[in-house]
């Protein structure tokens, strides 16, 4: 009874070997910093759709729509993300979609108090969250089958910890009198990084 844990364990260590070896090495760190960032800015939208809602010009009655109408742009954009990433490949559908993300959130202030608001809420869900799951996808094809799990899983617990940081970052950039445009500025520059760096991730499994 004893082997098995014994196995397991081994196993273990020779996976997190071949992810640390020259082979692995650099893509595990760019498909962990792209899943950092996107989780942060991802996090910190969920957390605050609310509140910029009310701050974009929407009565409160309207602004809790604000995120039905981000997952229902979410519903669609993991769906056209799918299918753009069979034409033109996945890291450049994925750096696209997260560049968009960048563009709408830096562009924030020129939307508020219009009748756009919350068609800009479901474009970001559209094109932010597209982008997002194209990352697991990314990280699916990213490792061999024999440590897949634990590629994926270093990574995404690399994307948590942005996820972590990104809205507790807000609440003190909030808490420090910045407006919700200039965090949504802030914001954006995540967002493209995580988009710049999955464009880089080289391997010969991925589009």
């Amino acid at each position: 009874m004893s082997e098995l844990p014994e196995k397991a364990l081994k196993s273990a260590i020779i996976s997190v070997d071949r992810l640390r070896s020259s082979t692995y090495r650099l893509s595990t760190i760019k498909l962990s910093t792209a899943l950092f960032f996107a989780f942060g800015c991802l996090y910190f939208l969920i957390s605050w759709i609310p509140k910029l809602a009310t701050y974009g010009g929407l009565s409160m009655e309207l602004a809790i729509y604000a995120g039905t109408v981000f997952n229902i742009g979410a519903f669609f954009g993991i769906v056209i993300q799918g299918y753009t990433s069979s034409k033109m490949g996945l890291r450049k559908t994925i750096a696209l979609f997260l560049g968009i993300t960048a563009l709408l959130m830096a562009t924030f202030n020129v939307f508020i108090g219009s009748d756009f608001i919350l068609l800009i809420f479901g474009l970001l869900g559209f094109t932010l969250q597209g982008g997002f799951v194209g990352l697991y996808a990314v990280a699916a094809r990213l490792y061999p089958a024999e440590f897949r799990t634990t590629g994926v899983g270093w990574a995404i617990g690399a994307g948590r910890l942005g996820g972590v940081l990104g809205p507790a970052l807000g609440g003190v950039l909030v808490g420090w009198g910045l407006s919700m445009s200039a965090n949504f500025m802030i914001f954006a520059v995540p967002a493209l990084l995580a988009g710049v760096v999955t464009y880089f991730i080289s391997s010969k499994d991925i589009a």
